[in-house]
């Protein structure tokens, strides 16, 4: 592709300063009525066609300028929102783990009270036989006096 676009490039090049040199001389001057945007222009064709191709170079110029420009803003915004799509999808799973994740430990949490229900009927049992004992060695916190 670059390849191609020099090619044209140097032909276009090569066409021009055969237009410009092959117009130059007496015989293609221009008329003294010749007139651009309230300019008279004097010379030959040949420079007529010389100023034509620098104000053409100067227009694709810009124009190539104004696409690069709006194609960097486009693919700009077109990964911007490729990176807010993923990020959603991410916020996505993201959320359904946590969701998973808290009714396992809410599961998890249910059958501990449950199983240990069970253990601390016996244990309240035990203490209520003797009210006020504590276990030897320890304080009211549970640890080591």
């Amino acid at each position: 592709m670059i390849v191609l676009g020099l090619l044209l490039l140097v032909a276009a090049v090569v066409l021009a300063l055969v237009g410009v040199l092959s117009n130059l001389g007496s015989s293609h001057l221009l008329g003294s009525n010749f007139e651009v945007l309230g300019y008279h222009i004097t010379g030959s064709s040949g420079r007529l066609l010389l100023y034509g191709v620098i104000l053409g170079a100067a227009g694709m110029l810009g124009l190539n300028l104004l696409l690069a420009g709006l194609g960097r803003g486009i693919k700009r915004r077109v990964s911007t929102r490729r990176q807010l799509k993923a990020d959603r999808k991410e916020n996505e799973r993201l959320a359904h783990e946590r969701d998973e994740l808290s009714e396992q430990l809410e599961q998890e949490r249910t059958a501990k009270l449950s199983a240990g229900a069970g253990g601390q009927d016996e244990g309240l049992t035990e203490s209520s036989e003797r009210p006020g004992a504590r276990q030897a060695g320890r304080g009211p916190t549970g640890h080591k006096e």
